[in-house]
């Protein structure tokens, strides 16, 4: 049979299986491109991936809700396990661990990456979520892989790309770093002590090659960061409590929150704390201003102005520059470029998430 044309065409017919819970026809439909002569990486990265990251999309914009999001991340789970299941195994081109960074639990998009790089020849090891280091280690001692690659999603998890990648060089094993958190180039996977930054399949396939035929040989040493940074993240919760405070204490707007609300404002406020210890840790102010484009975005489509988010970053500059003046530094050049949208610091800051 020909092969399918463009498998972005059946985006919309697989999300709209996938949202009313119908597995079984979206497995069908999988499988049906896979008969049709789509190849296995093609279907996982044009139809499989596409699709969550559209849903990902509807989420931002508020169209769908976390339910939502759950309920069609768990079909394209059965469709990736039935799609990885029509691959012929073959003489391995090299043996490859697959990591999620420590703490982060987000493990599909390292499992689409683990069955592509199967679909290539690897023999490959996945280990799903947040598999501790130690026990990374251990299972590199036991099995001795070519290279292990780390995935990390969200920027607050790059202490745990390090805690890995650490734990791989303790073995002499090389490690590959990539992931949407780690950007586009390879300065934040580096500065995080991988050996090699991958943006893609191909990337990743074109290291392992190279290595083939000359290894590194990594330094056993562990990556250091500044400490201040690692303290600023674990004090996330308390800086966030305190910014709470002040902002209810100087607007009194604030005194219309309910339960929710609160709980969902502390929470915003820590993750800008620890988007900041994250941007610190890599030196790399880029982490803290996409997290607060994304921030923004996700507010404005529930109802919630700029000047919300100004005003939390307002309440946290004195707190988090008593505590790190780096990080005091981080948040006043972001401030800015922020607020310069055009809707001023005097908008309601009640949130209606």
């Amino acid at each position: 049979m020909s092969p399918v044309a463009d498998l972005k065409d059946f985006v919309e017919p697989f999300l709209g299986h996938a949202i009313r819970g119908d597995a079984s026809s979206a497995v069908r439909l999988t499988l049906d491109l896979v008969d049709q002569g789509a190849s296995v990486e093609s279907v996982i990265v044009d139809l499989l991936a596409a699709a969550q990251y559209e849903c990902g999309q509807r989420w931002q914009r508020n169209d769908w809700g976390v339910a939502d999001e759950h309920l069609v991340s768990g079909v394209t789970q059965r469709c990736l396990g039935a799609v990885a299941n029509t691959v012929t195994p073959a003489t391995p081109t090299g043996s490859v661990v697959v990591a999620c960074a420590e703490g982060d639990w987000h493990s599909l998009p390292a499992q689409m990456f683990a069955e592509v790089l199967r679909s290539r020849g690897f023999a490959v090891a996945f280990l799903g979520a947040s598999t501790p280091s130690d026990h990374v280690a251990r299972l590199l001692v036991r099995d001795r892989p070519d290279a292990v690659t780390i995935c990390c999603n969200l920027a607050p998890f790059f202490a745990g790309v390090s805690s890995v990648a650490d734990a791989a060089h303790r073995t002499g094993t090389p490690v590959i770093a990539g992931g949407r958190a780690l950007g586009s180039g390879p300065g934040r996977a580096l500065r995080l002590g991988a050996d090699a930054w991958a943006p893609d399949v191909s990337a990743a396939v074109a290291t392992l090659c190279a290595w083939a035929g000359d290894r590194p040989c990594p330094s056993p040493d562990p990556t250091t960061f500044d400490g201040v940074a690692m303290i600023l993240d674990l004090d996330s919760p308390q800086l966030a409590s305190a910014a709470l405070e002040s902002m209810i204490a100087s607007r009194p707007c604030m005194g219309g929150y309910n339960t929710e609300q609160l709980a969902r404002t502390r929470e915003d406020l820590a993750l800008m704390v620890r988007f900041i210890a994250a941007a610190r840790l890599v030196d790399d102010p880029s982490v803290l201003m996409e997290f607060l484009d994304w921030l923004n975005s996700v507010l404005g489509a529930r109802g919630v102005p700029t000047a919300a988010l100004v005003a939390g970053l307002e309440a946290l500059a004195p707190l988090v520059d008593k505590a790190d003046p780096k990080a005091g530094l981080l948040i006043r050049d972001a401030l800015p470029q922020v607020s310069d949208d055009g809707q001023g610091h005097k908008a309601s800051t009640q949130s209606n998430r």
